[in-house]
């Protein structure tokens, strides 16, 4: 997903030696018909269409990190705070290349760059130790002004309790977020519940085409126990477990999604509670949070006007981030 200057260089090349030798092939046919000649343009087309993605995502990861998103992720993000400064440099860059590609758009509310930004958040923890992921079915976010029902309105007197939800048929490739829950996911650190990563958990899922409450690429020593984990819980009757929410006992995805936001909200609880459970996540995701999370920074108490800004600018926060916000 992301682009150093190595990978630039090394794509430009492959793809301009492959625009130069498809032209010279053709060129070399051209004898048996001067018809062939108008096959000319397709292999630097092709060559154009291999090297689009790759320039582009390089050339926006040169972009300066924007100060006030940096400050929105200190503030509301603590999965950041816990991350040492090369991690940081990696969550950033994941998260501009999924802004630059993901339009984030809203139904009747506004995006502001708090919702833009937790959006790109609730997409990075997740997939954040996979080395190349690609959100490859993903094309927008619909922010809504609250929780909606199952014919998209929000109007509470129908019922309408959906927090988020990822779209299927006509809505593939589309994901809903209720904007006071997404809020509301990060302004509470600890309380198991975060319907950003909630969602991105079932798009994880979802990549090798099922959601069906186990992700791609895992091996099969944790494959086997892990469906009968999940099958042994299902069994189950939802509340027999406080410590695990009782929407996860819905089905094999929602119990997934659910340890999702468990493991990356209040994972220290979840290895206390159930070590092994702790240990299937743990290696389902490749990250161990409750090590993480032992040494994080605790949340910014709130900046005054004349305190440092939190972006790391030096300059004071009235002349800084409160500015651009």
């Amino acid at each position: 997903m992301l682009v150093n200057t190595n990978e630039n260089r090394r794509n430009l090349r492959t793809c301009w030696t492959l625009a130069i030798v498809g032209v010279l092939i053709v060129a070399l046919f051209a004898w048996l018909s001067p018809w062939i000649l108008i096959l000319v343009p397709v292999p630097p087309l092709v060559a154009y269409w291999l090297r689009y993605r790759t320039a582009r995502r390089y050339r926006v990861l040169q972009n300066p990190f924007p100060k006030d998103r940096e400050a929105i992720l200190n503030s509301h993000v603590s999965y950041y705070r816990a991350l040492d400064l090369a991690g940081k440099k990696r969550f950033r860059d994941l998260m501009t290349v999924f802004l630059d590609e993901v339009r984030i758009t809203g139904i009747r509310t506004d995006v502001d760059e708090t919702t833009r930004t937790l959006v790109a958040a609730s997409a990075v923890i997740p997939i954040f130790a996979f080395e190349d992921w690609e959100y490859s079915t993903l094309g927008e976010v619909l922010i809504y002004p609250g929780s909606f029902d199952g014919e998209y309105q929000t109007d509470e007197a129908t019922g309408a309790n959906i927090l988020g939800m990822v779209g299927t048929n006509h809505l593939s490739g589309v994901m809903i977020l209720s904007k006071p829950s997404l809020l509301a996911g990060f302004a509470n650190d600890s309380d198991k519940r975060n319907v950003g990563i909630h969602e991105f958990a079932h798009l994880v899922d979802k990549q090798d085409g099922d959601i069906d409450g186990t992700p791609p690429g895992v091996s099969a020593d944790i494959y086997a126990p892990w469906v009968k984990w999940v099958g042994e819980e299902l069994k189950r009757k939802a509340g027999n477990d406080e410590h695990i929410d009782d929407y996860a006992y819905t089905n094999e995805a929602e119990y997934f999604a659910v340890l999702s936001e468990y493991f990356f909200e209040s994972p220290a609880i979840l290895e206390k509670k159930d070590p092994r459970l702790y240990d299937l996540m743990r290696k389902m995701y490749r990250q161990n949070t409750k090590r993480l999370f032992a040494g994080r920074p605790k949340r910014r108490k709130r900046v005054g006007r004349n305190d440092p800004c939190p972006c790391g600018s030096g300059e004071k926060f009235k002349r800084c981030c409160r500015r651009n916000r």
